[in-house]
């Protein structure tokens, strides 16, 4: 029941499909880029996934062992040889030190496996991070406890809903519960149910999404798991702000971010709530807020994101000098978003050009995000975009003035919030 299959589909014969693609996609795009250095380190995952994928197949085939030990030393030469100061080699030296020359897979190469999985999702390449997951829950096989397959099945659940995989992700969460019920894991369970409202706010069923994160939020308090309230707390945040209730939605990201106990974590919470703040009109703590962010260790895709929200909030104030500046520095990780975050950057992209009087280039800019929001099914976002193009006109050609600051920026909760943000600052940064 409890089978990788259920989370990543039967296995693919290399015979019938180009598979580990996504790796052999990166070298591609990093050569025409003319980064060497990157584009074999690519190459050199390909193989390592590759060599995995042997180790598996020998294990029903012993006939295939003498050739798996020459392709094993192959591989080890090759990883020697890429770039030493990169941490994705020294991924690869780990998983490849963790293949046994004989006999079936051990711990250490799949925990091997799962720790680059984990890399590649924090570098936000998802479509190899799946890759590898699987190879993960292939080697570990029958030795998957209940409580490791829950894991896995989130891990594959949040891999999917980045790469807007509705109906495979839904798959995935509903798995990882299953699993988190059977081994009395409350606080997986409810990560889960999170899981599939994050699903339904990702297709732009907010009502939905509200229910389903409110009633997660009650469970955790009536069981007192902090974890569990800090995720709830950031999603209906999230919900809030989307419905237009903002000062709710301050509120909630506030609570997540004080209750959020992993730093990484944490700067995703710190995100939602600057965007709130940036919404509002309380420009100088929300651009404290993403500027942290951007200088923390935190995923590429969450510091992408802050980025994108300076590039919006500099052009919301008329900092034309800013907003090319960000807009730059979100350019470099083009390659890198997701479908998601790529809508998101071509419609800030067009309003800011619009608002500062660029209207055929805003246009440009809309059409292309309204292409990759209907072939991804992300609902809520052609709505947003068609919004957009409809507003443009004639006598929108011209630069608008900066946005005003709303009421609300002044309210004791938003001015509590930006003492608070000024104390986490400089404590980090001592």
């Amino acid at each position: 029941m409890y089978t990788p299959q259920r989370l990543f589909g039967e296995v693919r014969s290399s015979s019938e499909i180009l598979i580990h693609e996504p790796f052999l996609e990166r070298a591609r795009l990093q050569r025409e880029q003319e980064r060497d250095g990157q584009a074999r380190l690519a190459l050199g995952a390909y193989i390592v996934a590759r060599l995995v994928d042997k180790l598996l197949t020998v294990q029903e085939n012993q006939d295939g062992f003498e050739d798996f030990r020459w392709q094993l030393e192959a591989v080890r030469r090759h990883v020697g040889e890429l770039p030493a100061d990169a941490p994705e080699t020294a991924h690869l030296a780990g998983v490849v030190d963790g293949i046994p020359a004989e006999g079936p897979p051990t711990a250490r190469l799949w925990k091997s496996l799962t720790a680059y999985a984990y890399f590649l999702e924090h570098e936000a390449r998802f479509d190899e991070s799946l890759e590898v997951l699987n190879l993960a829950a292939r080697a570990q096989g029958k030795e998957t406890s209940t409580g490791e397959y829950a894991s896995y099945a989130l891990f594959a659940g949040r891999l999917n809903r980045q790469l807007t995989r509705w109906d495979i992700a839904n798959a995935c969460y509903n798995a990882a519960e299953e699993a988190a019920a059977v081994s009395g894991d409350s606080l997986t369970a409810l990560r889960a149910g999170l899981g599939r409202g994050a699903v339904q706010r990702g297709q732009g069923n907010y009502p939905a999404a509200r229910t389903t994160t409110e009633t997660v939020l009650s469970k955790a308090l009536e069981l007192g798991i902090p974890e569990a309230q800090a995720m709830a707390y950031a999603d209906l945040g999230v919900i809030y702000s989307v419905q237009g209730n903002r000062l709710a939605a301050l509120e909630s990201h506030y609570k997540a971010f004080r209750l959020t106990p992993d730093p990484v974590q944490r700067m995703r919470v710190l995100g939602d709530l600057a965007l709130g703040l940036s919404e509002i009109g309380a420009y100088e703590p929300a651009r404290l807020g993403f500027q942290i962010v951007v200088e923390s260790n935190a995923s590429v895709e969450v510091r992408t994101n802050a980025l994108l929200e300076l590039m919006d909030l500099e052009s919301a104030v008329g900092n034309r000098v800013a907003f090319e500046r960000y807009r730059a520095a979100a350019e470099q990780y083009r390659s890198r978003m997701s479908p998601r975050m790529t809508v998101d950057y071509l419609y800030k992209v067009g309003v800011g050009l619009l608002r500062f009087g660029q209207a055929s280039r805003a246009r440009s800019s809309f059409e292309t995000a309204l292409e990759m929001a209907e072939r991804h099914q992300l609902n809520a976002w052609v709505f947003k975009i068609e919004s957009a193009m409809n507003k443009l006109s004639d006598g929108q050609d011209r630069a608008s003035a900066p946005n005003p600051a709303s009421e609300l920026s002044a309210a004791p909760v938003v001015r509590e919030m930006e003492e608070g943000l000024r104390e986490y600052a400089l404590a980090s940064a001592t």
